[in-house]
């Protein structure tokens, strides 16, 4: 579950209808404290190719993202970093979701740019992106339509602090075509 685990561990996203983890003050604390220990345990190959489905159940997308992540040694070590700094694995995923959001948003017009330049790339790279591109709207989308008004509202009073908290996190990044950067807040 490396960068893009933790980015799809993060990204596990897509909430219930009812915000079950709303992002406060406390719980943004907790999770920024977990963010030296989550990039050290990012220091490895990752795992490109999980599915992440379109629904808001964080049971679920936890259950289904951890069954596609190969290294049961690293999703342990995951599981064990979320337990220490209070979150159930579930509530770590969500959260997470929550604070990739705001960067998720911040690049749409850039993917939507990189979708159509697409038929200028030679066949390999316009499929790389392709794909890229894709995974990217597909997080938005499913992220976008599961976040509540109270969740929208916590997005809002906390912007600037999980803009900079999603940029350390750095899987999102690796959603964007090769080339592309993250936007500065």
């Amino acid at each position: 579950m490396r960068n893009l685990l933790a980015v799809s561990v993060f990204m596990a996203f897509a909430l219930s209808a009812q915000a079950n983890t709303l992002l406060t003050d406390e719980n943004l604390n907790q999770l920024e404290a977990m963010l030296p220990k989550l990039q050290q345990l990012e220091q490895r190959p990752q795992n490109k190719q999980f599915q992440l489905k379109q629904h808001c159940n964080w049971s679920q997308h936890y259950a289904e993202l951890s069954s596609q992540e190969k290294d049961s040694k690293y999703q342990a070590q995951i599981e064990q970093l979320a337990k220490q700094h209070g979150f159930t694995p579930v509530q770590f995923v969500e959260l997470s979701a929550k604070v990739t959001w705001p960067i998720l948003d911040s690049v749409q017009p850039m993917l939507e740019i990189s979708r159509q330049a697409m038929v200028f790339l030679p066949e390999a790279q316009r499929k790389n992106t392709e794909k890229t591109v894709t995974q990217g709207q597909q997080y938005y989308k499913t992220l976008s339509s599961c976040l509540t008004n109270d969740d929208k509202t916590a997005l809002d009073k906390h912007h600037d602090r999980i803009m900079q908290m999603a940029q350390r996190l750095g899987g999102v990044g690796q959603m964007l075509p090769k080339g592309m950067v993250m936007p500065a807040n």
